[in-house]
């Protein structure tokens, strides 16, 4: 299944909601997707249920405002070039969050996310955002988490680009072993980041395509 996590214009609040036909269906299930992810795959398909017969409210995809699909409740281990790094979870935000000005590269790839099933639940596409030197300042991750029942075994082709130009290329592998050997836990995750860009500047607009997970468009320093 695909789920997201949506600024609700109903309440006003985060709501987690099904993806289906370009549609949002919102969850009537109070709590978040890693309470659900932790409950399990049978559990899980079971709200998806729920949400699918009995929607609160059904909202056009593009008219959605997303935010991270999960919240991390630890340190994410994200691997970078043969690094491990560890991103503050205050640094994760959607992928309709505004990106800072001080963001000047990017590192494109695939966050697995833990649940009931093991610690690669789920997988969202993740980017790290990077200032003049070299230090991060934001966590993209989603919009959409996508089960790892509808997540192929072949490696996922990610790609950048700006104004229609490509500006980096890679492979994740959902079943790379240290992604998907990570902590289990409600709100834990992995990340995996092939993909680096070259210098971006203020208002220039990232497309990030990370094939069956999705894709978005974010420009740096946009306030939105």
């Amino acid at each position: 299944m695909r789920w997201v996590t949506y600024l609700s214009p109903s309440g006003g609040g985060e709501r987690v909601g099904v993806l289906e036909d370009g549609d949002v269906l919102g969850s009537p299930d109070p709590g978040g997707l890693a309470d659900l992810l932790a409950a399990g795959g049978d559990a899980l398909a079971a709200a998806g249920g729920r949400a699918a017969a009995a929607p609160v409210e059904i909202i056009v995809e593009p008219e959605a405002r997303m935010c991270a699909p999960v919240t991390p409740t630890a340190l994410v281990p994200a691997l970078v070039g043969g690094e491990v790094w560890e991103i503050h979870p205050e640094l994760v935000q959607g992928s309709d969050d505004a990106v800072p000005p001080a963001a000047r590269t990017a590192l494109v790839g695939v966050a697995a996310v833990a649940g009931g099933d093991g610690p690669a639940s789920a997988y969202t596409p993740a980017c790290l955002w990077l200032d003049e030197g070299g230090a991060a300042v934001q966590l993209s991750l989603g919009p959409v988490l996508t089960t790892a029942d509808e997540v192929p075994g072949a490696p996922l082709e990610l790609s950048a680009s700006v104004d229609d130009r490509e500006v980096g290329r890679g492979i994740a592998d959902p079943a790379d072993a240290w992604l998907v050997s990570g902590p289990s836990g409600a709100g834990r995750m992995r990340v995996l980041l092939p993909v680096s860009t070259p210098r971006l500047d203020e208002d220039d607009e990232l497309f990030v395509d990370a094939g069956v997970l999705g894709t978005f468009e974010v420009r740096v320093g946009s306030q939105v």
